[in-house]
């Protein structure tokens, strides 16, 4: 499965301004192409939306390729048996599965390839394995940069999407998640992905403030 949600970033979104050494100056947008920064630096400015990603499958990605027993997950359990994959096998180690269940794998600063080739590896690894905010809005190095460097002009600088896109912020739509949640998906192969209904799951606050927005325009 490949992870739009990670080019997306290829799970959740959400970019921050949070401690990051990348110098402002280089917050351009015809930099170096961005790089992962981590659910911990988004959840510095995007807290609402990262405490909800926490409480979906998405921050728990990995963990459905680890074993599974009948006594710890049924129902994962029953879809990797019907799936014909073997529910003992450890498959965290599997590229193809990697590609869905973690972000920016083999990227740039994205979850490695090989977890234990140093300690930068296995920190990313800690950090990144999981489908999370840059894997649906993309790896987020320039945006923290950017607003870094405003914020320092203005600390109550406000953003728009057009302020950041150029600076790699995605907007992901159905195609984006379609990369993942498609007829190859082994264990989700028959199911129906909703996109409106999938998106707000990590994202309720901000779903609360539309409503907000549209009672008081009604009122």
């Amino acid at each position: 499965m490949q992870r739009a949600v990670i080019a997306l970033a290829a799970v959740v979104p959400l970019v921050a301004v949070a401690a990051f050494s990348l110098s402002p100056s280089r917050a351009t947008a015809q930099d170096e192409p961005a790089t992962y920064v981590g659910a911990e630096t988004c959840k510095e400015c995007h807290y609402q939306e990262h405490k909800a990603w926490k409480g979906t499958g998405l921050a728990k990605s990995l963990d459905a390729l680890r074993p599974t027993t009948e006594e710890s997950n049924a129902k994962l359990f029953a879809k990797k048996t019907k799936a014909e994959l073997d529910p003992a096998k450890d498959y965290t180690t599997d590229a193809t599965c990697l590609k869905c269940h973690t972000t920016g794998y083999g990227l740039p600063g994205g979850y490695p390839e090989d977890p234990a080739a140093s300690d930068e590896a296995k920190a990313r690894a800690a950090e990144l394995g999981s489908v999370s905010c840059e894997a649906c809005h993309g790896p987020g190095s320039r945006v923290v940069a950017f607003k870094k460097a405003e914020t320092a002009k203005d600390k109550d600088a406000k953003f728009t999407f057009e302020q950041m896109a150029p600076y790699g912020l995605i907007h992901p739509n159905e195609d984006n998640c379609a990369v993942c949640h498609n007829a190859d998906n082994p264990t989700n192969a028959d199911a129906t992905f909703v996109f409106d209904a999938e998106k707000k799951k990590p994202h309720p606050e901000k779903e609360k403030r539309k409503k907000k927005r549209k009672k008081k325009k009604k009122d």
